[in-house]
C-alpha cells in the first residue's frame, strides 16, 4: 500500500490547478488511506483538505513547504499539536518581517523549533537538489547532514521523485547514495499539482497569470508533461519497483503523522461581558443593536 506523503496543493500563488477537495477525491478513489498536503508558506488549503478527506475517510496529513534563506524550501510535516504549533511559528516569523510572497526563515529558526516536526530532502525545490546542483554529492551529503543536526536524524527523510524527466533521475541516484551512506531512510513521493492529468492544462494557466505570461511565451516555466498528478498505488510501485522500501516508508511516516486538525483544541478567548451576561448573549445583544442601527 501507498500513502502520498507529498501533494503539492499550492493552493496559494495559483501554482495549483487542483482544490484540496480533488486532491482528497483523487486520493480516495485510488484506494489510498491517507495523503499529506504541502502549501507553500503557509497552511492555506489545510481546512478545507482536512474536512474534505475526512468526509471520506481518508488521514489528512498536514505540512508545508517554507522557504529558506537560499531560496530553496524545506519540506515539513507535521507529527503532533506543538509541531502544528511551531510550523505555524515559523510561517508567521517569516510574513511578519517580508512583504506579502516574500519572506524566509532562518536555520537557526528550524533548529529552535524542529519538535514536532519531519523534514523531507525535497524534490527539485527542496536543499537536496540545490545542493547536488551547486557542488554534486559531496555537497548534497553536507546538506543532508546538516539538516540532521538542525532536525534531528530520526527527523529526516530522503526523498525520491519521477516524473520521467532525465536530471530528476541523475539526483535520485545521488539522493539514494547519501542516504544508504547516512544511513537514513528513503521515502517515494510525488509532487503533485493536479488531481487528474488533465489538470496540467488549468495549471499551465494559472501559472501563466502567475508570471504575467501567454502560453505561447512560457517556455520552461510551464510544466514538462502531465506526470505531476495523484497516481495509483500500483502505479507507484511499478515506478519504484527498483526501490521497495521507499514505498514501504510512506506507510511508516503516515504512522507517525497523528496531528489532524482535529487535535488543536482552539478556545475563543474570554471576553469580558457586564455582570449576569453570558458572551453568546452579549453578542446577541450588540449584534441586535448593530442590525437596528444600519
Amino acid at each position: 500500500m501507498y500513502a502520498e506523503l507529498h501533494a503539492r496543493s499550492a493552493f496559494s500563488f495559483l501554482e495549483g490547478a487542483s482544490v484540496p477537495e480533488e486532491l482528497a477525491g483523487a486520493c480516495a478513489e485510488h484506494g489510498m488511506t491517507a495523503m499529506a498536503v504541502l502549501d507553500r508558506d503557509g497552511v492555506y488549503g489545510a481546512p478545507r483538505f482536512y474536512l474534505a478527506a475526512k468526509r471520506i475517510s481518508v488521514r489528512a496529513h498536514i505540512g508545508a513547504e517554507v522557504t529558506s534563506a537560499s531560496g530553496w524550501r524545506y519540506p515539513l510535516l507535521v507529527t503532533s499539536r506543538e509541531g502544528y504549533q511551531n510550523l505555524c511559528r515559523l510561517i508567521t516569523r517569516m510574513k511578519l518581517r517580508a512583504r506579502k510572497g516574500e519572506g524566509h526563515i532562518e536555520c537557526e529558526e528550524l533548529a529552535a523549533m524542529h519538535s514536532g516536526l519531519i523534514c523531507l530532502t525535497g524534490g527539485e525545490e527542496g536543499p537536496l537538489a540545490a545542493a547536488l546542483e551547486k557542488g554534486g554529492v559531496a555537497q548534497g551529503m553536507h546538506c543532508v547532514q546538516e539538516l540532521c543536526e538542525l532536525v534531528g536524524d530520526e527527523n529526516v527523510y530522503v526523498e525520491l521523485q519521477r516524473h520521467h524527466c532525465r536530471e530528476e533521475e541523475a539526483r535520485n541516484q545521488a539522493a539514494v547514495e547519501i542516504a544508504r551512506k547516512c544511513s537514513l531512510p528513503l521515502l517515494a513521493t510525488n509532487g503533485v499539482c493536479h488531481a487528474v492529468p488533465q489538470g496540467r492544462e488549468l495549471l499551465d494557466v494559472f501559472t501563466c497569470i502567475r508570471h504575467h505570461r501567454v502560453l505561447a511565451t512560457a517556455g520552461h516555466l510551464l510544466s514538462r508533461n502531465c506526470e505531476r498528478h495523484v497516481k495509483p498505488p500500483g502505479e507507484m510501485q511499478r515506478l519504484f519497483a527498483d526501490l521497495p522500501e521507499a514505498i514501504v516508508n510512506t506507510q511508516v511516516l503516515s504512522s507517525r503523522l497523528q496531528f489532524t486538525l482535529n487535535d488543536l483544541g482552539y478556545e475563543f478567548p474570554k471576553y469580558p461581558v457586564p455582570e449576569g451576561s453570558s458572551q453568546m448573549q452579549f453578542l446577541r445583544e450588540r449584534t441586535q443593536e448593530g442590525m437596528v442601527a444600519r
